[in-house]
Order: structure tokens, then C-alpha cells, then sequence
């Protein structure tokens, strides 16, 4: 019989692989217009969380802070990345270059499964509902970044 450490391991992967079936069949059934549908739903969660257990106020604040705050719980109190560089381009677009992200083989293993756009990244929903929480629509752009073992994601205002 498994030890209570392999248990969770064992449950952890059981986790994942769920996940990814769920996420890969979603987006063979839908594409990449239907899967929004998620995005929404996901970051708005996410969102509720970090407002309601972690302190994460978005009244009366700019695109750029929320957005360090945002990031700073992903990495303070997830451990979802070592680090996330915010860059304001201008008043209407956003770049976080998120390192060493904990889904990045996750993300690697959709790419494989054929999902060609990681839809389901948990910075960039919660990021894009504080943004439009504050009243910003926003399109959004997600790509793998080798180098930093993560990803970046863009924010243009529409």
C-alpha cells in the first residue's frame, strides 16, 4: 500500500491528468473562440479568491499596480512562478513575462495534446478579470518564453 506521500503525489497526478483531458478536449470540441467561455469563468474564481482570503484590493488603483499585485499573490502565496516583470508599454498595453512558471511542463504537455493555446493559465484569466473588473476590455496574447521558463502575456486594450 502506498505511503501517505505517495497518496498525494498519486492524487496530484490524477489531478493533472483530468485537467489535461478536460482542457485538450474542450478545446478539440470548441476552439479557440469557444474555450473563452472558461477564461471568463476561471479568472473570475480566481479573482474572488485573492480578493476574499489573500488582501487583493482593485477599487480606486491603476492597470499597472493591480497587475504587480496580482503577480506579487501568484508568487507570494501560490509559488506559481519565482518571479513576474510587469512592463507598461503604454496607456493601453500591458506585458507580464512570467519566470519560471510551475505549469510550464503542464503547458507543454496541452501543446503536445494539441491545444495550441494555453487558454487555461491561471495568471492570465485573474489578470484579464482584474482588468476588467476595473472597467478595461481587453484582448489578451499568451506565448511560451524558453528563456525564462515561462511565458509572457500581453494586455492591448480594445
Amino acid at each position: 500500500m502506498a505511503t501517505e506521500e505517495k497518496k498525494k503525489e498519486n492524487r496530484l497526478r490524477l489531478t493533472n491528468l483530468a485537467l489535461l483531458s478536460v482542457t485538450a478536449g474542450a478545446w478539440n470540441l470548441l476552439g479557440k473562440k469557444g474555450v473563452n467561455a472558461f477564461t471568463n469563468v476561471m479568472g473570475d474564481e480566481i479573482l474572488k479568491v485573492m480578493e476574499k482570503e489573500m488582501g487583493l484590493e482593485i477599487a480606486g488603483e491603476d492597470p499597472e499596480t493591480v497587475l504587480m499585485e496580482v503577480s506579487r499573490i501568484f508568487i507570494d502565496e501560490y509559488g506559481f512562478a519565482s518571479d513576474i516583470d510587469i512592463e507598461k508599454i503604454d496607456e493601453d498595453n500591458f506585458r507580464l513575462k512570467v519566470h519560471n512558471c510551475v505549469n510550464r511542463s503542464f503547458t507543454d504537455k496541452l501543446t503536445e495534446a494539441g491545444v495550441e493555446y494555453p487558454y487555461i493559465c491561471p495568471i492570465m484569466n485573474a489578470s484579464r478579470s482584474a482588468l476588467k473588473r476595473m472597467g478595461y476590455k481587453v484582448h489578451e496574447n499568451i506565448t511560451k518564453w524558453s528563456e525564462g521558463k515561462g511565458s509572457i502575456i500581453e494586455f492591448s486594450r480594445v
